[in-house]
């Protein structure tokens, strides 16, 4: 781009690996945080269900299990041990995805579920009234240990700890609840942001009432590596991993810029528009009203569930995709539709994708061939001296203005 253009390039702190992963996550079980260790919370006969993330998330769960099942199993019997993967609404996976995601080692010698949304059984309801349905192998065991990615989230402030029961094993009807209109539009309910977020909040409810038991999250540097591990209480240790990742996610910035250039960091997130949506929700917040976004995002795997797309191509413009929404709620996929709607009231988004032009042009978005044709076409609808800021890592960066947040 010219160079007289750019703004700013808004950029993670940068971190280290950890020199020894397998000594941090075992150091992170013996000593982990408002807990005792992770074989001195067990019994000899206990049922244990390890929740897992599914293939949308960077979690290196490879890594994690045979560590958490090595300490499972000094107290536990190796058949009361299932592992379930958290899908929340996503597709099950195949052998052959659990093989890729858990190691074929895992998948053979242990018992492992996907979760499946038609069979919870109710426990109850949160304060704000929302159904808490879990799935039945996870409210049938004894104890629940979950793994997870600690990175900013988009409406539930960061992703990992509570994040594994809801909406991971939830039912269908709880995940619309948790993820409504009205939560999603709660001006607290953005990336980076727990205090008064009332969708984490309701979250933290149901892991609780769940009997969620123990968590072992990460945080990662921009190649998968493990930059430091947070254990033990569900909470705690999560809040204290959120904490760190703020401190590396957070970037500041003076103005709002004409143009944003973003991508959705990579492998697996840049695999369907679905999940792209976090990066334009990330790019909205710092591009001026009638801005223009540039995404560039890969898009293999296709537009994502097809109620996503439904509810865009019955729809006419992005305001009447949000009125559908508070009319008709629970319709599809709808928290998805409400930020990328949210987004497009105010800026037009341009994409580079694998994604076909007709595709791109139902989710009223502009496909273009390359981001270098994306600033072209940028700085002639809205002037040559226009301000570009480029966010390579759009869903792992929390940009802000000071005073502001």
């Amino acid at each position: 781009m010219p160079e007289k253009n750019l703004a700013v390039i808004l950029e993670r702190r940068p971190t280290n690996p950890l020199g020894n992963e397998a000594d941090a996550i075992r150091e992170s079980l013996h000593a982990p945080i408002n807990s005792p260790p992770l074989d001195a919370c067990l019994g000899h006969n206990d049922r244990v269900a390890v929740i897992v993330t599914d293939n949308t998330r960077a979690c290196p769960d490879e890594r994690l299990l045979p560590l958490i099942l090595k300490e499972v199993e000094s107290k536990v019997p190796h058949q009361n041990i299932t592992i379930i993967i958290a899908l929340g609404l996503h597709e099950p996976l195949s052998r052959d995805s659990l093989a890729k995601k858990l190691g074929r080692n895992i998948i053979e010698n242990y018992a492992v579920r996907n979760h499946d949304i038609n069979d919870t059984v109710n426990i109850g309801k949160t304060s704000r009234g929302n159904p808490v349905e879990i799935y039945r192998e996870v409210a049938e065991e004894d104890f629940v240990v979950s793994t997870g990615f600690i990175e900013p989230h988009f409406f539930a402030g960061f992703s990992g700890g509570r994040k594994s029961i809801a909406p991971g094993v939830s039912s269908r009807r709880a995940i619309c609840c948790n993820h409504s209109y009205k939560m999603i539009a709660d001006e607290n309910a953005r990336a980076g942001v727990l205090a008064g977020n009332p969708v984490h909040e309701d979250m933290v409810e149901q892991a609780r009432m769940a009997r969620l038991d123990f968590i072992v999250n990460v945080l990662l540097d921009k190649n998968d590596k493990i930059t430091h591990v947070v254990a033990g209480d569900p909470i705690l240790a999560h809040e204290k991993g959120c904490q760190l990742e703020k401190g590396f996610a957070s970037v500041s910035l003076d103005h709002e810029v004409d143009i944003t250039i973003v991508t959705n960091g990579g492998a697996p997130l840049d695999l369907d528009l679905y999940q792209t949506c976090k990066a334009i929700d990330t790019a909205s917040q710092i591009t001026r009203r009638g801005g223009i976004i540039i995404v560039a995002s890969m898009c293999n795997a296709g537009l994502g569930p097809k109620a996503f797309y439904d509810l865009y191509a019955s729809s006419g413009s992005p305001r009447e995709v949000l009125e559908r929404i508070q009319r008709k709620e629970p319709i599809g996929v709808q928290w998805q539709n409400q930020v990328l709607a949210r987004a497009q009231l105010n800026h037009e988004v341009l994409l580079v994708s694998s994604l076909s032009q007709d595709d791109v042009k139902g989710m009223m978005i502009q496909s273009i061939a390359s981001i270098e044709a994306g600033i072209e076409k940028a700085l002639s609808a809205l002037g040559e001296d226009s301000e570009i800021a480029v966010i390579p890592e759009g869903p792992h960066t929390l940009p802000f203005f000071p005073g502001k947040r």
